[in-house]
């Protein structure tokens, strides 16, 4: 059969979600949600007041159901319970951070030019991991992956880059790499923000 048209096609990203948390994300106000407790601590009710702003007016029962999903996919949790007014008023904040952006082409060149300066030394950390850690990345991966018949090879890569992830994210935290640790409210260290593309 004659080939019409063929090209190779890189992998440009490499989205690390559970299906759990792409069935959460799904929803544009969850997405808002996540981009607002990213930043603060928030109530239900403030989360309404801040959600106005971003085009959606829900009523609060339908929030704490977006919250709910939110929590269950581990990307918000609980940071603070407070006495108010003889009830008690629950706080939630982000775990993860959303980055929703695109790229114009255009920076290519600039965003490459990048990544060929640190890329030795990201060769030569990973070279040292998957030399001096081959074991206990294999046993991770392991457990990672779904099924027995999946290969493990694949799901050594995916814990190497939850490794990058999680350093660069210290970094830019400027949490230690002991155990960082972060205040459940107010203060909390973040990562710079960055929003939506306009």
């Amino acid at each position: 059969m004659p080939v019409l048209f063929r090209r190779d096609v890189p992998v440009q990203r490499v989205l690390v979600v559970t299906a759990r948390q792409a069935r959460a994300l799904q929803a544009p106000i969850r997405l808002a949600i996540l981009d607002l407790l990213a930043t603060r601590t928030l109530s239900i009710e403030e989360l309404a007041e801040e959600l106005i702003d971003h085009g959606f007016s829900k009523a609060s029962n339908t929030l704490r159901h977006h919250v709910e999903i939110l929590r269950k996919a581990g990307l918000i949790d609980l940071a603070l319970l407070e006495q108010s007014r003889g009830a008690v008023l629950k706080s939630y904040a982000a775990t993860a951070w959303p980055v929703y952006l695109e790229y114009p082409e255009d920076l290519d060149p600039d965003l490459e030019a990048l990544v060929g300066k640190i890329r030795p030394t990201v060769q030569g950390a990973l070279t040292s991991l998957t030399k001096g850690d081959a074991n206990r990345l294999r046993r991770i991966a392991e457990r990672i992956r779904p099924c027995e018949h999946c290969p493990t090879d694949h799901y050594v890569e995916s814990v190497l880059l939850e490794v990058l992830h999680r350093t660069c994210r210290d970094i830019l935290r400027g949490a230690s790499t002991e155990h960082p640790a972060r205040p459940a409210t107010g203060g909390r260290r973040r990562l710079p923000r960055v929003g939506p593309p306009t």
